[in-house]
């Protein structure tokens, strides 16, 4: 087994480790909602980042390559429910640097979606990609050339 071979595997292995901790995770917390019988919103916001972990790994497994928003939107949902959990008695700084770093994730997410950057980043190890300003970052594809000018050939009409 070559070693890019083996971290493919190590890889498969340990994503499909983190879907059944995810997916197990889940589990308790909705035992937890059933049993209480009672809803609040830190309940759903953790339930949000479950639900982008696997969206993350399902992308991986879809795309073969790991996704760079996934993170920075898990990150985001996991501010936010610090922010509702620790509510009222919370310092009011510390809202603030929290509410920042949800401010500059925010930045970061649409800078990376921008299709001015995405020309200057290279996603797909070796090859650049074209700035389509396509969402998933995958490389172009290359312009029709069917006249000079990629204007589709005209017919010409046989009467005058």
């Amino acid at each position: 087994m070559t070693p890019t071979n083996l971290m493919r595997f190590s890889e498969r292995v340990l994503l499909g480790l983190v879907m059944l901790m995810t997916l197990a995770a889940v589990g308790l917390e909705v035992r937890d909602v059933v049993i209480s019988r009672t809803v609040t919103l830190a309940d759903i916001l953790l339930l949000f980042l479950y639900a982008e972990v696997l969206s993350m790994v399902t992308v991986y497994y879809a795309q073969d390559r790991a996704a760079f928003l996934y993170p920075i939107v898990i990150a985001m949902t996991a501010l936010s429910r610090l922010i509702v959990l620790q509510g009222k008695e919370m310092d009011p700084r510390s809202i603030l640097f929290e509410a920042s770093a949800i401010f500059i994730l925010a930045l970061a997410l649409v800078l990376m979606r921008s299709p001015v950057l995405r020309g200057l980043v290279d996603r797909s190890f070796g090859e650049r990609p074209l700035g389509d300003g396509s969402a998933d970052g995958a490389p172009a594809t290359p312009a029709r050339q069917d006249t000079p000018d990629n204007e589709p050939p005209t017919e010409v009409s046989s009467r005058r």
